[in-house]
């Protein structure tokens, strides 16, 4: 008898060991799953990547929900979550900042924010105009430009430009967009691209929610091929500034390969929060937290202890 590939089990096994939660927020609702004890406040608060969604990250985030009341959110345009798309006029990752904000004004305390890449990014934003809803912070891989970097997407029609010549976007336009089934998608991605690392449970974690009924008998991306494009030349934000005024225990992770952090801005970053935790990972990608999900996690929860703490940074204000 043939036995089935990983992934094929993967799929049809895929556990929902977790709750399902949503909340309403401006223009619609934001779907995501949570780990660990339900409580009025999460612990800590995590945000995927571009192109993923939350149960991605299940594999990574459900041991902490042996200690932490852990809650991971699908942003706009990902996932499960329902909320208009305007690509126009998407020009930033402030709408998603807004949307997590939205979420967080829900509860009656600071949460530890964690992310990778968009989502790290998407809470340092946040922790930046909002230190009251933040205690603390994990960034792995975080998108973080050099200051020169950001010149070019303020000019008129910036972004918009930008999808038609980097590679990153023109290749997320042209993705794949229709499958038979999840089980074929999965087949699909296993071993290919930005997946060739993932673990095939983490595969099917990803199609579980990464993919949506087309109305055809067939599934589709839950984030399409154009939004995904829009997100990567949405980048009219300012994570330089949002650092400066951050005022939580900071960690950061960042690959040794590949990384959207350079070595100098990385410097850069230590010189602007002196006692932040930041580090480089050897060996791994900017898929760490699939590569290397200990010491994504151990980020993830020295922040949420130092939180626990109540340590702040008091020259936040004055780099």
């Amino acid at each position: 008898m043939a036995r089935s590939a990983p992934w094929s089990r993967a799929v049809s096994e895929a556990p929902e060991t977790f709750r399902r939660v949503a909340f309403e927020v401006p223009g619609g609702r934001m779907a995501g799953i949570a780990f660990g004890a339900e409580t009025a406040t999460p612990d800590i608060v995590f945000i995927h990547a571009t192109g993923f969604n939350a149960r991605t990250y299940r594999a990574l985030l459900q041991p902490l929900g042996e200690r932490f009341h852990v809650l991971a959110l699908d942003m706009r345009g990902h996932g499960l979550t329902s909320l208009p798309l305007k690509l126009f006029s998407y020009t930033s990752w402030k709408r998603h900042r807004d949307d997590l904000i939205a979420v967080l004004e829900h509860f009656t305390a600071p949460v530890t924010l964690a992310g990778h890449s968009m989502g790290a990014t998407i809470s340092l934003l946040t922790a930046g105009v909002r230190t009251d809803l933040v205690s603390g912070l994990a960034l792995i891989e975080p998108v973080v430009l050099p200051a020169a970097g950001y010149a070019f997407v303020q000019l008129p029609l910036g972004p918009q430009l930008q999808r038609m010549v980097m590679p990153l976007a023109v290749g997320a336009a042209r993705r794949r967009n229709a499958f038979a089934s999840r089980e074929e998608a999965a087949a699909g991605l296993t071993g290919r691209g930005i997946f060739k690392s993932f673990p095939a449970e983490v595969i099917a974690d990803y199609v579980a929610d990464g993919l949506v009924e087309d109305g055809k008998g067939g599934f589709k991306l839950a984030c399409s091929p154009k939004f995904e494009a829009a997100t990567y030349t949405a980048q009219r934000h300012d994570p330089w500034g949002a650092l400066r005024r951050v005022t939580d225990p900071l960690v950061l992770l960042r690959a040794e390969k590949g990384s959207t952090i350079s070595e100098a801005s990385m410097h850069r970053i230590a010189a602007i929060k002196a006692d932040a935790r930041v580090a480089t990972v050897e060996g791994a990608g900017h898929m760490l937290p699939m590569e290397r999900p200990d010491r994504a996690r151990a980020a993830i929860e020295s922040a949420a202890l130092m939180a626990r703490q109540g340590r702040k940074y008091h020259d936040a204000l004055v780099q």
